[in-house]
């Protein structure tokens, strides 16, 4: 395979899903469902929809978890954290 044909290389929604969600039940389906309502990019060619490598790329990056914290970042705990509310006046009173 040359260098061109890599560039144009186009996968089935089939392919995608077998990759991509193996662990779904119908990843073809799902795939779909969110290409019809523009949610992902892939294009049609008749009635069967492509996806090319930045499509995938696409797609993986747009489920992918992140977190909202930096990890450098420490987060300052009370004691009273994880407490309900009443247990915290329980608390900040001085009972128990």
């Amino acid at each position: 395979m040359d260098n061109n044909e890599a560039e144009f290389k186009t996968y089935s929604l089939a392919e995608v899903a077998e990759r991509i969600l193996p662990d779904m039940a119908d990843g073809v389906r799902w795939l779909s469902r969110r290409l019809n309502r523009g949610e992902l990019s892939g294009y049609r060619l008749g009635r069967a929809w492509r996806m090319t490598r930045e499509d995938v790329a696409g797609l993986i990056e747009r489920h992918r978890n992140r977190s909202k914290v930096p990890d450098d970042v420490e987060m300052p705990r009370s004691k009273f954290s994880g407490l309900t509310p009443t247990s915290r006046r329980r608390r900040e009173r001085g009972g128990l």
